[in-house]
């Protein structure tokens, strides 16, 4: 059965795609559009974000780095939704990458702030090359996916065992969270982290767990620091990022908007992505890419049941992103008050779906059965030699062992 493809405003010039698409905006208005967008917010600020604050205790964050850091994941994720959305009239839902957001779990014990802001830098040059070459095909030919997608496994592994060996300090509280996240995944709600962070955060009361909160209520300011560029951090973190951001991101959110009826812009997402991306690097954003997780529920008929007018989802995403955004450091007051064993498990809880998914498709085909096991096993290990992480050696053994296996049954 053929799929019909929605074009949208695509073939338009810009200006006149984006002007048309303000125009018929209040029009698209629909109820389930606007409660799409502001789910997908509300997902993103859980989950992920406690991805994002494990990140800045590893990197020792200041409280203005860690607000700046807010400031332009948040605002990024919006502006990249709201252009895209606009000018190609379909909903297009901008991201942080958590998988990326992970690897800086132990890329920040191993290289210096500046230095992660550096390979920020040329991850997304290379996106923009990619981009506006209109290389994303071709490059995706050159690492196995299996392989990618077990190094991404390895990567996010630690953060699934850390749900149950977090229970060693307040299983009451563990306990809880895990069993409402598995019901909601039961009973098929939208968004199974959201009440399990309602149950943490009630079981939290009852024990008096949580930290006394200082929430301030001020819009955020961006903080300057001038990247610098190693061999180091580049293959330890730029490549990685560079084949996460292509492969778990781009790949996979466009395919969400091919899958749901839409032709999507390719070209467009990976260079609007890398441009916003390189602009906010200097002020901590860790890169912003189309969705991959939240945005199907954008773009099903959930949300609209006209594909038309579905785009009014992505721009509802994209302003509550950037309203957020502005008040980075109230979600820093908030997230500040919760007692780490929450933190832990509500990240991992938001993190086994992928590691299920990505574990799964690294290790099913019995081609690359191997090479996926090794490149988990490596970069599960955090082995470095050379200033490169495991990360990068876990790239290099799988597809050495790859071609080992390849050549011999050739």
């Amino acid at each position: 059965m053929s799929i019909q493809l929605e074009r949208g405003t695509t073939d338009l010039p810009i200006f006149q795609a984006i002007s048309q698409n303000l125009k018929n905006l209040p029009k698209s208005f629909t109820w389930g559009a606007l409660l799409s967008g502001f789910l997908i917010v509300l997902i993103s600020a859980t989950g992920p974000i406690a991805i994002l604050f494990q990140a800045a205790t590893a990197g020792n964050f200041t409280d203005q780095q860690l607000s700046s850091w807010l400031l332009t994941v948040f605002i990024g994720s919006g502006l990249f939704g709201l252009v895209l959305t606009l000018r190609h009239g379909m909903p297009v839902i901008g991201a942080w990458a958590a998988a990326t957001t992970a690897l800086l779990v132990t890329g920040l014990t191993e290289h210096s702030y500046p230095e992660v802001l550096g390979a920020y830098v040329i991850a997304s040059i290379a996106l923009i090359v990619v981009g506006l070459t209109g290389l994303f095909g071709k490059l995706m030919a050159l690492v196995p996916r299996p392989v990618v997608m077990a190094m991404l496994g390895g990567i996010l592994f630690r953060f699934g065992v850390e749900v149950f060996s977090s229970l060693k300090s307040n299983a009451l509280l563990g306990l809880g969270m895990i069993l409402m996240f598995f019901i909601a995944k039961r009973y098929k709600w939208r968004a199974p982290v959201v009440p399990a962070l309602a149950v943490g955060l009630i079981i939290g009361l009852m024990q008096k767990e949580l930290i006394n909160p200082n929430i301030d209520v001020s819009i955020t300011a961006p903080m300057w620091v001038t990247p610098e560029f190693t061999l180091g951090s580049m293959l330890t973190l730029a490549l990685p990022i560079f084949l996460l951001v292509m492969t778990t991101q781009n790949a996979t959110g466009t395919a969400v908007l091919y899958n749901s009826g839409y032709e999507p812009p390719i070209n467009n997402v990976v260079t609007v992505g890398g441009i916003i991306s390189l602009l906010s690097a200097p002020f901590g954003n860790s890169g912003v890419n189309i969705s991959a997780m939240t945005a199907v529920i954008a773009t099903q008929k959930d949300a609209d049941p006209n594909p038309k007018t579905r785009y009014f989802a992505g721009v509802a995403c994209g302003i509550f992103y950037i309203i957020l955004g502005l008040f980075g450091s109230t979600v820093m007051g908030f997230f500040g008050t919760l007692p780490p064993v929450l933190l832990a498990v509500l990240a991992g809880l938001a993190l086994i779906p992928v590691i299920g998914s990505c574990t799964n498709e690294a290790l099913e085909n019995p081609d690359y059965r191997e090479a996926g096991l090794v490149t988990l096993l490596i970069t599960v290990s955090g082995i470095s030699a050379f200033n490169l992480g495991a990360p990068f050696w876990g790239l290099i053994g799988g597809v050495l062992v790859h071609e080992i296996l390849n050549r011999k049954r050739k």
